[in-house]
C-alpha cells in the first residue's frame, strides 16, 4: 500500500514567523513556525510605511474580553494622509469606555512600530456580524490613478 505522501507548498503567501534554529540536528533543513500562520500577505496593508495585518489587529482586539465586536477602518484625512481607526463595541455599561479605548490605543502602537491608531467607541449593535470568514477591515483610502484622478481602493 501507498505510505505517506509529503505535501509541499509555496508561495502560499501565509505570513508565518520561522523560529530561529528550528533545522534538525540531522542535518535536515525542515522549517518550524512559531505560532502557526499569523496571516496572509495579501491581507497585509501598508499604512504610512507600516504593515498592518487585520489578524494582528485583532489578535490585540480580543485581548480585551469587555469588547464584543470591532471593525477596522483606513481612510484619507485632509486628502493626503492615511489613517488607521478602530471601532469596538462595549456592551456593558458600567465599564469605563475612555480607559479602555486608551490601553487598546496604546497596544496598537506598540505592536506595529508606533502607528498610532484612533480608537473609538461605536454604538452597541451598530457594526457588522459575520457567520463566516469575517470581514472587519473597510478600506475607504484615496488612490490617484495613472492618470491623475482620485478613487478608491478596488
Amino acid at each position: 500500500g501507498r505510505g505517506f505522501i509529503p505535501v509541499l507548498r509555496y508561495r502560499t503567501r501565509d505570513y508565518v514567523v520561522k523560529v530561529p534554529g528550528s533545522n534538525c540536528p540531522c542535518g535536515r533543513t525542515f522549517d518550524i513556525y512559531d505560532g502557526g500562520i499569523r496571516g496572509r500577505v495579501d491581507d497585509m496593508k501598508l499604512v504610512r510605511g507600516t504593515n498592518v495585518y487585520p489578524r494582528a489587529v485583532e489578535a490585540i482586539v480580543r485581548q480585551f474580553k469587555e469588547i464584543d465586536e470591532f471593525q477596522i477602518h483606513l481612510y484619507t484625512a485632509d486628502g493626503r494622509r492615511d489613517e488607521i481607526e478602530v471601532l469596538v463595541e462595549i456592551p456593558d455599561p458600567d465599564i469605563d469606555p475612555y480607559g479602555l479605548l486608551g490601553d487598546l490605543g496604546r497596544q496598537l502602537a506598540s505592536a506595529h512600530e508606533g502607528l498610532r491608531f484612533g480608537v473609538r467607541q461605536a454604538e452597541n449593535g451598530s457594526l457588522p456580524r459575520f457567520e463566516l470568514k469575517a470581514k472587519r477591515l473597510v478600506d475607504e483610502r484615496i488612490v490617484i490613478g495613472t492618470e491623475g484622478e482620485l478613487r478608491g481602493q478596488a
